[in-house]
């Protein structure tokens, strides 16, 4: 049995619906009825629980042997509550812990960054058998504002169009963490995951987007406290608390500053055992799959409560 956290979203379901193509037999950790249902519509068992509870964690692990741990997103609590299901793990003997990190976990100044780093140190000291998945950006983070891109042209985001930032395509993430879980010999392995030919500026990414939609595209710097409005108004945002929210502003000052210069395709490609996604290919993927009726109101809603081709 395979346990997932955070299962149902846009990382945990593509995960599941892999792993339950291949045959594992997969539990996800939800919190509400919603998401619970999800997690059935796509094959596995739904524990539903609160990952703060000691003993919810330990009923979850019963009779779980490995486990892909994703945390809440921008969760403030998030090293407490990973820390706790690491002891969870270790009092359940599990075989293998799999955490879902995040590439450039020593930045301090971004708390979901830096709680990632700290739960690789419990881990590192657990006893457990363990692996690290170290993804960059998501591609399909552009999904959120493809309405706005082609309807307008203008890809907006509060940070320097010209700096560069590594990306990974989720579905090939998904692919490399369903090997991870169901292949042996990754134990100890702290893997980074990003997509080939993907360090690029979104001056450079909306040239690719131009040549996917046949229109012109531009990547427009925004104010950071208007997106940061723009966010309060959103379903999934308006929940947070105001220090959840400014990590959001750090992330985009780090960037706006630096852009993320981290990662490379190499060990992407050889978990998957082929070239990792490039930026390219997926816009053409997206952009076909908009041509198809998303733009006609098909389009799904991610669990952000934002436009998405899921």
């Amino acid at each position: 049995m395979i346990l997932i956290t955070s299962a149902a979203g846009q990382t945990g379901t593509r995960i599941i619906r892999l792993l339950v193509a291949r045959g594992a037999a997969v539990r996800g950790f939800v919190q509400s009825e919603a998401s619970a249902d999800k997690v059935r519509a796509l094959g596995a068992q739904a524990f539903r629980g609160d990952l703060r509870d000691a003993q919810a964690l330990g009923d979850a692990m019963r009779g779980v042997e490995r486990l892909y741990h994703i945390a809440p997103t921008l969760s403030f609590r998030e090293h407490e509550m990973g820390r706790g299901v690491v002891d969870a793990a270790v009092r359940a003997g599990l075989r293998h812990f799999v955490l879902h990190g995040v590439m450039a976990p020593y930045l301090q100044n971004i708390n979901y960054h830096f709680a990632k780093e700290l739960i690789q140190w419990d881990l590192y000291r657990s006893g457990l058998p363990y692996t690290v998945m170290l993804p960059t950006n998501y591609m399909q983070n552009v999904n959120w504002t493809w309405p706005t891109i082609v309807e307008r042209g203008e890809w907006q985001l509060p940070y320097d169009p010209e700096r560069r930032l590594t990306w990974v395509d989720l579905d090939d993430l998904a692919e490399a963490a369903a090997n991870v879980l169901t292949e042996p010999d990754h134990a100890y392995g702290t893997y980074e995951l990003c997509g080939s030919n993907s360090f690029l500026s979104r001056v450079e990414i909306a040239r690719l987007m131009s040549n996917a939609l046949g229109r012109e595209v531009r990547a427009v710097k925004v104010p950071v406290e208007a997106y940061l409005d723009a966010c309060r108004r959103m379903p999934f945002f308006s929940r947070m608390r105001t220090e959840e929210l400014d990590q959001i502003r750090a992330m985009f000052t780090d960037y706006d500053e630096y852009g993320m210069p981290a990662g490379n395709a190499k060990v992407l490609s050889m978990l998957l055992g082929r070239p990792a996604s490039s930026y390219a290919q997926f816009l053409q993927r997206l952009a076909e799959a908009w041509r198809k009726g998303a733009g006609a109101g098909g389009s799904a809603l991610t669990h952000y409560g934002l436009p998405s081709l899921d």
